[in-house]
């Protein structure tokens, strides 16, 4: 017991000391405590700036593993019997007018696309000779797929040449779909530049100049394409109306606004430009420049195409620009039985609201951009109008190659497009190795050692 108080006295003792030794030498110690907490600081700092400078390069690494890369690799063909086959149930449907088979591989076509496809599908014996070229597309599992097809109509004994962009992906049960609802910016912006590689390009240019071709030498055939679709927009708008008013109420206590809303279609939209891009006399982007948006800049939109293009109203006529850089102000709903009298109005002579029908008719194609144009009523009168001295001039020269000269400055650019990226300027004057031209007034040319495109109405021999 007296060894245990003893221990206590020495503990207090040896605790005196401390605190005595510590109030003797605080002018050393609290500097040096100073030191230590400072150094703390820094370590912590250290390691906090540490944490955050790894966060941001895992987001970093993160935002850019959600670009996709864009692959320079050439089109295969007919290189997936899964994607053909998948093809081949969807033109089989369309001709058909199967609308729940187009409904369960087509996501994203709205009740507007699938009458279309219905109605097209009066017109439409059968697609024939389906060649599908395929890129690979952004997420796995999915392609870019360019189909060739011909369309055997019931009028016609001939076989109209088409081409057709089918984003194609796979969904969770390892299904093969077709996806025309896409959402990722990333996923577009990929798409977009895919369809601008030289040889997707050069397969659009070659459809098309088939087709064109093949209308503007047989008025048998532009007729029949007028005639349908005037046709189809008369079915559309007598389908629409029908479904409409047989359409039953969801709820009888449902207030007057939800009941005059179920009785109305979308039939135009206020669209403000998101940027500057060019306004088309078609939906085609190797048609003419009519002008340029400014951005914020606003339009009436007539009709949104189902390939990528809208029709809008500028100044006193109609033209075409790219769906993607443009957002929705405001729309304008109508009933729809107006909607049907109106296409009556249109298949009498007017026959304002339809150039696109006639290409979804005949192909359902991407390049229905340039069918559209080709296949309105003046596409007879057409060839008769190239007879003057000057046009025919011209077709003369585009059969020309070799070395010719440049009437004025221009881009070269990468791709038959104004849109396409420019790989340098070409001045008045200078000479250009002439490769090929095209039926759509492009011309693939050499120049100091670099290839590209420019507008065959600027060269001369």
């Amino acid at each position: 017991m007296a060894k245990k108080n003893k221990d206590v006295t020495n503990w207090r003792n040896d605790k005196k000391d401390i605190f005595g030794f510590l109030g003797d030498n605080k002018k050393i110690l609290m500097p040096a405590i100073l030191v230590v907490a400072v150094a703390v600081t820094i370590v912590i700092a250290l390691s906090a700036n540490k944490r955050t400078a790894v966060n941001v390069q895992t987001n970093t690494a993160e935002t850019e593993a959600s670009v996709f890369e864009i692959p320079q690799q050439e089109m295969e063909l007919n290189a997936y019997p899964e994607v053909n086959a998948l093809v081949e149930k969807y033109y089989e449907a369309s001709a058909n007018g199967d609308s729940d088979t187009l409904s369960s591989i087509y996501k994203g076509l709205d009740d507007t696309e699938i009458l279309k496809a219905v109605a097209a599908s009066e017109y439409i014996e059968k697609f024939e000779n389906i060649d599908v070229y395929t890129k690979p597309g952004p997420v796995p599992g999915s392609y870019v797929a360019y189909v060739y097809n011909e369309v055997k109509l019931y009028e016609y004994d001939g076989d109209v040449p088409g081409l057709e962009t089918l984003y194609i992906c796979t969904d969770d049960s390892g299904n093969l779909y077709i996806n025309g609802d896409i959402a990722d910016t990333n996923e577009l912006d990929y798409l977009k530049q895919i369809n601008v590689q030289a040889d997707v390009i050069d397969l659009n240019n070659k459809v098309a100049t088939s087709y064109n071709e093949m209308v503007n030498a047989d008025e048998k055939l532009a007729e029949l394409l007028t005639k349908m679709r005037s046709g189809l927009q008369v079915s559309v708008g007598e389908a629409l109306a029908t479904s409409e008013a047989a359409a039953p109420n969801e709820s009888s206590e449902g207030s007057s606004d939800d009941e005059a809303d179920d009785d109305t279609v979308v039939v135009s939209r206020v669209i403000k430009a998101t940027d500057v891009i060019n306004i088309r006399s078609s939906d085609s982007e190797t048609a003419d420049i009519l002008d340029r948006t400014t951005k914020g800049q606003e339009f009436t939109e007539i009709e949104a195409l189902a390939n990528g293009w809208s029709k809008i109203q500028f100044k006193d006529t109609e033209a075409y620009v790219k769906t993607e850089f443009f957002d929705v102000v405001s729309e304008e709903r109508v009933a729809a039985s107006d909607v049907s009298s109106n296409a009556e109005e249109n298949a009498e002579g007017e026959d304002q609201n339809g150039e696109e029908t006639s290409s979804e008719a005949a192909s359902s194609a991407s390049t229905a951009s340039d069918q559209a144009d080709e296949t309105s009523s003046e596409a007879s009168s057409a060839a008769s109008e190239a007879s003057s001295s000057e046009e025919t001039a011209a077709k003369v020269s585009s059969l020309a190659k070799g070395k010719m000269v440049v009437t004025d400055s221009v881009k070269l650019r990468k791709g038959q497009g104004t849109d396409t990226e420019a790989v340098t300027t070409i001045y008045a004057g200078e000479s250009v190795n002439v490769v090929e031209q095209y039926a759509n007034g492009w011309a693939k040319v050499e120049f100091k050692n670099k290839t590209g495109y420019i507008k065959s109405e600027y060269l001369r021999q």
